[in-house]
C-alpha cells in the first residue's frame, strides 16, 4: 500500500532521491543518463518519476510527454497521471478520454480513476455519469480513503437521501463504525425515511446492539417516533424481530425503550386497529416488553400479558408464566393509577364518537365525581318513616330532601345554590326538583349544590336515595348508586329499631359490596320515654347491629336538641368511623371507576344490537313514510290537475256564454243600421259612412253592455277560484298535520301554496277591461258581389234624385237581409283575443300555485330515500364487518382486565405483607 500511496500522491520520484539535497530534476536527469549507459536499461521508471516532478512544478506538457513513454507495469498509473495533467490544464474532454481507456486489475487505481472521473463529471455538470462513477468507486473499493464520505456528501448535495441512507446503512453494517449509525439517526430525525419499509433497518439495529447500547436505544427511539404515523404495525413487527434475537437484557437499562413499549401497547389497544391485525404483533410485543422490563417494575406489563391471555388464550406462550410470577413480586408495585382508567375511558369516548355512539353522560358524571379524591361520598339510605329527609335537611341547612322523593339526590357544597337533572343524554338546569320527579322510577338523578357548613367542613357529599318501601325502583336506586359511595349511613327509626327487612336489605348490599363500610344513625328518639327506656332501646338496637356487622357503629340523633349541639359529634362520628376509607383511597376509587367503565362497555355492546334494531325500525318506518309521501305526491298531482281543469272549465263557460251573446247581438246591431239610410243619403259615400257608424255601435255594445257583464262574471270566477284554491290548501294542511304527527315533530311538513296567482289574475283582468277597444272592422268595404254592385250603383245613380229612393230601398234591403257572419266573427275574435291568451296561461298558473308544495314534498321524499339508503348501507356494513364494532370493545375489555389485575395483585401483596 506504501507504493500505491506514493503513486496516488505522485511521490514515486522520492525513491530516487536517497536524501540528496540536489533538485529532483537534476537527480533524475543524472539517473536517466546513468541508466542509458547500461547494456540493458529500463528508462520507464525514471521517466515516470520525472513526469511527477514536472507535474508538481506545473509543467504539465512535459509531464505528459514523459508519461506517454512508459512501457512497464506503471503504464496504467502513467495514463491516469496524463489524465490528471489534462484535468489541471482544463482539458476535461481529453482527460475523460484518457481516464476511460485505463484498464487495470488494481482496485486502488480503479477507485482512483473512478473518483477522478466523478470529480470531472461533477465539474462538467454531468450528474448521471457522476453517480455512475462514485457508485463504481464504492463498489470496487469501499475502504478507499474518504470514498464513502465523498459519496455521502455528494448524495446530500443532490438531496438524494434514499441513496445517502442506503450508503449509511451498508457502511454501518459493514464497518460497525458508530459514526455511520449516528448518520442514519440524523437522516431519520430529518424525516428522510418516510418511504422506507421498517424492516429495512432490522440488520442495522441488530449490528448496533452489538456495538453500542446507548446508540441502539437512540436509533430505536428515532425510528419508533418516525413510524408512529406511517407504517406503525410494520415497525412493531420489526421491533419484535430485533428483540426476539436479543438473548440477555437484564444487564442493561432499557429506558426509554420500556416507555415506548408501554405507549405503543396503549395506542394499539385504543380502538384504531382490528384484532386480526394485532394478533400478528401484540403477543411478541408483550413478550419483548417483559424482557426489557426490570422485575421490580413489571406490574403493568405483567397485567397486560395476563389480560391479553385471558381474552386471547394461548397466543403469547411462555411469557404468561413469567408474568404470573412477576406480578406478585414487583417491589415497586404499580397499582394502576386513576389516570390509566381515565385514559381508557378517553379511548372509549373517542372511538364511540367516531361511530356516532353516545357514551352515557350519567356514567361519565359518576366517574368524574370519583376522580375528586378530596371529597368523600356517603350514601344515605333508610326505610320509610325514618325521618331521613328532616335529618338531612337539618344537617345541610336547606329544605332539599322530602319524604316523597322518587329520584336520588346528590348534595354537595358550593357557594351558590344550583339544581341539575343528570340524564344519560346530558344535564339540564331545574328550578324545583319535585316538579321534575316522576311518580315511578326514573333513570335520571339530581345534582344539587348548596352552601352547607357541614358538607364543606367534612369535605363530603351525600348521595340520598329514596326511602325504601314496597317499590322495587327505590331498592334498585340504592344498589345503582352503591358503587359511587365511599361508605353508607343507614338511618334507623328508633320506634322500629333495626328490622328484619332492613337487615335482609343490607345483607344483600354487603354481598354486592363486601368492602363497603356501613354505620347507622338512630333517628326519631322519643326523650319522653325516660332515660332507662332510651338506654334499653339503644342497647337492643346496637346489639342487633353488632350481630349483623361487628364493626358497625350507631349514632343517636336527637331532633329535639339544637343541631348546633350535635354537628361536632356527628362530624367526629362520620370522620372517625369512615377513617379507613382514606387508606388506599386512590386504588379504591380506581376500582369503582373501572366498575363504571365496565358498565360503559356493556352499554356499548347493547347499543350495537339496539342500533341495528333501531336502524331496521327506521328503515321500515321510513319506507312506510316514503309510500305515504309518494301517495301524497300523487294525490297532490291529481289535485293540481283537477283544480286546473275545474278553474279553466269555469272560465271557458263564462267566455262561451259571452261569445254566444255577442254572436247573437252584433248582427242585429249591424242590421239595425238600415234605419240610418234615407233618400237624402249620399250614396256615393254611404258605404263609408255606414261602416263607420256600424263600428261605432258595435264598440258601444261591447264596452257598455257585453264587457261590464263579462267583468262581473269574471270577478265572480276569481272569487270562486280563490275558494277552490283555499280548499286545496286546507286539504294539503290537513295532510301535513297528519304527516307531522307521524314524524312527532310539529310542522315537520309544511307546504305553502302560491296564492299570488289570484292577485295576478285580478290585475290581468283589470288590464283586459281597460284594453277592450278594438280596431274598426271592415264591414261594408268588402269585395263581395252584393257590396260591389251597391257601391257601383251609388256612384252611378246617386246624383240622380229620381234614383235615390230606389238606392235607399236597395241598401236597406241588403242590410236587413245580410247575416254579417264574417265581420261578426272577426269582431268577436278581436275582442276575445286577450281573454283567449289569458285562458291558455291558466294551467301554467295553477301549476305555479302548486309548485312550492311539490318542490318541498320532493325534497322530503329525497331526504327519506337517502336516509333509507344510508341506513341500509350502515346495516350492511355492520353485518358484513362486525369486527369493526366488536374488536375495539374487545380490546377495551383487555385493557380493563389489565387494570383490574393490577388492583387485584396489589391487594394480594398487601394481604401477604
Amino acid at each position: 500500500m506504501t507504493e500505491e500511496k506514493q503513486l496516488i500522491n505522485k511521490t514515486y520520484f522520492e525513491a530516487f532521491l536517497e536524501h540528496s539535497e540536489e533538485h529532483p530534476i537534476q537527480v533524475l536527469g543524472e539517473a536517466y543518463l546513468a541508466e542509458q549507459k547500461k547494456e540493458i536499461y529500463h528508462l520507464s521508471y525514471i521517466r515516470f518519476a520525472q513526469g511527477e516532478v514536472y507535474f508538481h512544478n506545473k509543467d504539465y506538457e512535459t509531464a505528459i510527454f514523459k508519461w506517454e513513454n512508459i512501457n512497464n507495469e506503471l503504464e496504467p498509473w502513467a495514463k491516469k497521471n496524463i489524465g490528471d495533467a489534462y484535468y489541471e490544464l482544463g482539458l476535461l474532454s481529453a482527460a475523460e478520454d484518457v481516464y476511460i481507456l485505463i484498464d487495470s486489475e488494481s482496485v486502488v487505481l480503479t477507485a482512483e480513476v473512478a473518483l477522478k472521473l466523478f470529480s470531472l463529471y461533477v465539474l462538467d455538470g454531468n450528474i448521471e455519469r457522476a453517480y455512475e462513477m462514485i457508485n463504481k468507486a464504492i463498489a470496487v473499493n469501499p475502504d478507499y480513503p474518504n470514498v464513502t464520505t465523498i459519496a455521502r456528501e455528494f448524495y446530500e448535495e443532490q438531496k438524494d437521501f434514499d441513496r445517502a441512507l442506503e450508503l449509511a446503512v451498508y457502511e454501518a453494517i459493514r464497518t460497525e463504525e458508530l459514526s455511520w449509525f449516528k448518520v442514519i439517526r440524523n437522516y431519520i430525525e430529518q424525516g428522510c425515511t418516510k418511504t422506507i419499509a421498517p424492516n429495512y433497518f432490522t440488520k442495522t439495529l441488530s449490528s448496533l446492539y452489538r456495538v453500542d447500547n446507548f446508540e441502539f436505544k437512540q436509533l430505536m427511539k428515532a425510528l419508533w417516533h418516525e413510524y408512529r404515523q406511517t407504517s406503525y404495525l410494520q415497525w412493531i413487527k420489526t421491533v419484535n424481530e430485533v428483540f426476539l434475537n436479543i438473548e440477555e437484557t437484564s444487564h442493561m437499562s432499557w429506558e426509554p425503550i420500556g416507555a415506548l413499549f408501554k405507549e405503543t401497547y396503549l395506542d394499539l389497544l385504543s380502538g384504531k386497529f382490528l384484532v386480526k391485525e394485532l394478533h400478528e404483533v401484540v403477543p411478541d410485543l408483550l413478550a419483548n416488553w417483559l424482557k426489557v422490563t426490570p422485575v421490580s417494575q413489571s406490574t403493568f406489563v405483567s397485567a397486560a400479558i395476563l389480560s391479553w391471555n385471558e381474552v386471547f388464550p394461548s397466543t403469547i406462550g411462555t411469557a404468561v408464566k413469567e408474568a404470573e410470577n412477576r406480578i406478585f413480586n414487583s417491589v415497586a408495585n404499580d397499582t394502576g393509577s386513576i389516570e390509566y382508567s381515565l385514559d381508557l375511558l378517553h379511548s372509549i369516548a373517542t372511538w364511540s364518537d367516531s361511530k356516532n355512539l353516545e357514551v352515557s353522560y350519567k356514567l361519565n358524571w359518576f366517574i368524574s365525581s370519583l376522580t375528586n379524591l378530596e371529597i368523600n361520598q356517603y350514601l344515605v339510605a333508610s326505610s320509610v318513616k325514618s325521618g331521613k329527609s328532616s335529618f338531612i335537611n337539618t344537617i345541610v341547612g336547606e329544605n332539599i330532601v322530602r319524604a316523597d322523593q322518587s329520584s336520588t339526590i346528590i348534595l354537595s357544597h358550593d357557594d351558590q345554590l344550583g339544581r341539575k337533572e343528570i340524564l344519560d343524554e346530558g344535564e339540564r338546569e331545574v328550578l324545583n326538583i319535585y316538579n321534575e320527579q316522576k311518580l315511578i322510577n326514573t333513570e335520571s338523578f339530581f345534582d344539587v349544590k348548596l352552601p352547607s357548613h357541614f358538607l364543606y367542613e367534612n369535605r363530603c357529599r351525600f348521595i340520598v336515595t329514596p326511602d325504601i318501601g314496597n317499590r322495587n325502583d327505590e331498592r334498585q336506586q340504592l344498589f345503582d348508586f352503591l358503587p359511587l359511595a365511599d361508605g353508607l349511613l343507614f338511618i334507623l327509626d328508633a320506634n322500629e329499631g333495626f328490622t328484619e327487612k332492613e337487615r335482609e336489605l343490607l345483607a344483600k348490599l354487603k354481598k354486592q359490596a363486601a368492602d363497603m363500610k356501613i354505620h347507622f344513625i338512630l333517628n326519631n328518639i322519643d326523650l319522653s320515654a325516660g332515660e332507662e327506656e332510651l338506654e334499653r332501646i339503644m342497647e337492643e338496637i346496637e346489639a342487633k347491629i353488632k350481630e349483623f356487622s361487628p364493626k358497625a357503629e350507631l349514632f343517636p340523633y336527637l331532633s329535639s336538641l339544637p343541631i348546633s349541639q350535635q354537628l361536632d359529634s356527628l362530624s367526629a362520628f362520620v370522620n372517625g368511623n369512615f377513617q379507613s376509607v382514606h387508606t388506599n383511597k386512590e386504588e379504591t376509587r380506581n376500582a369503582k371507576i373501572l366498575y363504571f367503565v365496565r358498565q360503559t362497555l356493556n352499554l356499548l355492546l347493547k347499543k350495537r344490537v339496539e342500533n341495528e334494531n333501531n336502524m331496521i325500525d327506521s328503515i321500515n318506518w321510513n319506507e312506510d313514510i316514503l309510500d305515504r309521501l309518494n301517495g301524497f305526491s300523487n294525490h297532490l298531482y291529481d289535485m293540481e290537475k283537477e283544480k286546473a281543469g275545474e278553474i279553466k272549465k269555469a272560465f271557458q263557460r263564462i267566455k262561451t256564454e259571452m261569445r254566444t251573446a255577442a254572436e247573437s247581438r252584433i248582427p242585429l246591431i249591424l242590421r239595425e243600421c238600415a234605419g240610418l239610410i234615407n233618400d237624402n243619403s249620399d250614396f256615393k259615400n254611404i258605404h263609408i259612412e255606414l261602416n263607420e257608424k256600424m263600428n261605432e255601435k258595435v264598440q258601444i255594445y261591447l264596452e257598455e253592455e257585453l264587457l261590464p257583464k263579462y267583468m262581473n262574471e269574471l270577478q265572480q270566477w276569481i272569487r270562486t277560484s280563490d275558494e277552490t284554491l283555499h280548499d286545496s290548501q286546507t286539504n294539503i294542511d290537513e295532510m301535513c298535520v297528519t304527516f307531522s304527527g307521524l314524524y312527532e315533530e310539529k310542522e315537520k311538513l309544511k307546504l305553502e301554496c302560491n296564492f299570488s296567482i289570484i292577485s295576478d289574475w285580478t290585475r290581468d283582468i283589470e288590464r283586459m277591461e281597460s284594453r277592450s277597444q278594438i280596431e274598426n272592422e271592415n264591414i261594408l268595404l268588402r269585395h263581395t258581389p252584393a257590396q260591389i254592385l251597391l257601391k257601383g250603383a251609388g256612384k252611378l245613380f246617386g246624383a240622380i234624385s229620381q234614383n235615390k229612393s230606389i238606392l235607399a230601398n236597395q241598401y236597406k234591403r241588403y242590410l236587413e237581409n245580410e247575416s254579417f257572419a264574417d265581420p261578426t266573427a272577426s269582431i268577436i275574435n278581436k275582442f276575445f283575443l286577450q281573454f283567449d291568451l289569458f285562458e291558455k296561461g291558466l294551467t301554467q298558473d295553477v301549476n305555479r300555485f302548486f309548485k312550492e308544495p311539490f318542490a318541498s314534498l320532493k325534497e322530503i321524499i329525497n331526504e327519506t330515500e337517502i336516509e333509507i339508503s344510508r341506513a341500509q348501507e350502515y346495516i350492511e356494513t355492520m353485518k358484513s364487518n362486525p369486527e369493526v364494532y366488536y374488536d375495539p370493545l374487545t380490546l377495551f375489555e383487555v385493557r380493563l382486565l389489565q387494570y383490574e389485575f393490577m388492583i387485584k395483585a396489589n391487594k394480594e401483596i398487601s394481604y401477604s405483607n
